[in-house]
């Protein structure tokens, strides 16, 4: 007979551990969560543990018994005296992780079954309910362990080092240094919409920025280009990074001179970062199923989704309403981006009230199928061409930080923001 992964030596070995040596517990809390003790007796003590560190106040006896009345001091007397020394705690800890994600383990293999022989009607759902508790078995895997005062002091000055030499917060660079003054970088976590009336120049932004992220700061980007392809996606970086209009790369009238800024361009290209999948007709599932594994194979900073309307529902009705459909889809998007803690940067359409409102401005209402959008977002950036052919960047939300304009600075031949 098969036994469920844990040990109550253990367990109870760090119970006597925190006792022994409160200090222990601070090394070690970021390693624990209450859930992964099997005794939930032992879990409801480290659970009352954090209460009382966190309160100021030392740990003991009677500060564990008052965080949680329900905890018995003959039950921590007995780990007490059971603990021989507060030194291994360490090795204790590793036992019960190791246990943990065992048992973890098994409870993903019972969701994936229970998936596989419910055999629901969207196998593409199914797969990403699969994926998604093996993900939090690696996510649970990469847990960073406490960090002493000297560590969080290094990292700190490694910051500020960082600052002083870019000039800029730790967020990845947009590529618009007046853009970047008010935003601090694309932020990880974040869902961005980018949105604008068709050739307004809202692609050429985003690739440009992506771009930029990758080819100046060494960052792993993945565009899903669900409008234009692959190649079309590459001749604009190929353009940006070269300086040959897009049109002579187009056309394939290359002057000599170009030859060899294009063979240039071409080795920069070679050592981006940046995967395109230019798949048509992408579900929230297929996104969420790719994006995880570019981030588990290769690692990935930064998603770019082009664009937001384009992205097919999990789940296709009849009677399907567009702006439930869109406010799933923007949804699963800001969930994603937690869930990699990357930023995602979302292209969207907006209607056409802007253009028969004075000077063109577009508002967060014209955001086009879903007020979602605008709810889920942490931050809405819009464009519009102005009637002297200059382009305007408006951030109309910030969820952190100010609003504010910012004039874009147009270069036709390479099809790009600067």
């Amino acid at each position: 007979m098969n036994v469920v992964p844990h040990n109550r030596a253990a367990e109870r070995a760090i119970i006597g551990s925190i006792l022994i040596d409160p200090q222990s517990y601070a090394l070690m809390a970021a390693r624990l969560a209450p859930d992964d003790f099997y005794d939930s007796v032992n879990g409801r003590i480290w659970r009352a543990a954090g209460i009382v560190s966190k309160s100021g106040k030392e740990i003991d006896s009677i500060t564990l018994t008052d965080a949680d009345k329900e905890i018995s001091p003959t039950y921590l007397s007995e780990c007490r005296s059971e603990t021989p020394s507060s030194i291994n705690i360490e090795s204790y800890v590793s036992v019960v992780e190791k246990a943990a994600l065992y048992r973890k383990m098994l409870e993903a293999a019972l969701t994936i079954s229970q998936v596989a022989y419910s055999q629901p009607e969207s196998v593409d759902e199914s797969l990403d309910r699969a994926q998604s508790a093996v993900y939090a078995l690696t996510k649970k895997r990469g847990k960073k362990s406490a960090v002493s005062a000297a560590g969080a002091a290094d990292q700190v000055i490694r910051r500020l080092d960082y600052l002083a030499a870019n000039g800029h917060d730790a967020g990845i660079p947009t590529g618009i240094a007046e853009l970047d003054a008010l935003l601090s970088g694309w932020q990880n976590s974040d869902l961005v919409i980018v949105a604008a009336r068709p050739s307004v120049g809202k692609t050429a932004f985003a690739v440009g920025s992506a771009r930029h992220a990758a080819e100046r700061y060494g960052k792993k980007v993945a565009i899903f280009s669900l409008e234009m392809s692959a190649q079309s996606i590459g001749t604009r970086l190929l353009a940006g990074l070269s300086g040959v209009p897009v049109q002579e790369i187009l056309r394939g009238k290359v002057s000599g001179s170009s030859w060899v800024k294009l063979a240039t361009g071409v080795a920069k290209m070679l050592r981006l970062g940046i995967t395109i999948d230019d798949t048509p007709t992408l579900t929230p599932a297929e996104l969420r199923s790719r994006a995880r594994q570019l981030k588990a194979e290769a690692g990935l900073d930064l998603i770019l989704v082009d664009y937001l309307q384009l992205i097919v529902p999990d789940r296709v009705s009849k009677d399907a309403n567009r702006v439930v459909e869109v406010a799933e889809i923007s949804r699963a998007l800001k969930a994603l981006a937690r869930e990699l803690n990357v930023p995602v940067i979302a292209l969207s359409q907006l209607s056409r009230a802007s253009e028969h409102r004075e000077g063109g401005e577009p508002r967060l209402a014209d955001l086009r199928d879903s007020g979602a959008i605008e709810q889920d977002a942490d931050i809405v950036l819009m464009l519009w061409r102005q009637s002297d052919g200059g382009v305007v960047m408006k951030v109309a939300k910030h969820r952190n930080g100010p609003t504010g304009e910012v004039n874009l600075d147009w270069h036709p031949a390479t099809v790009e923001f600067k």
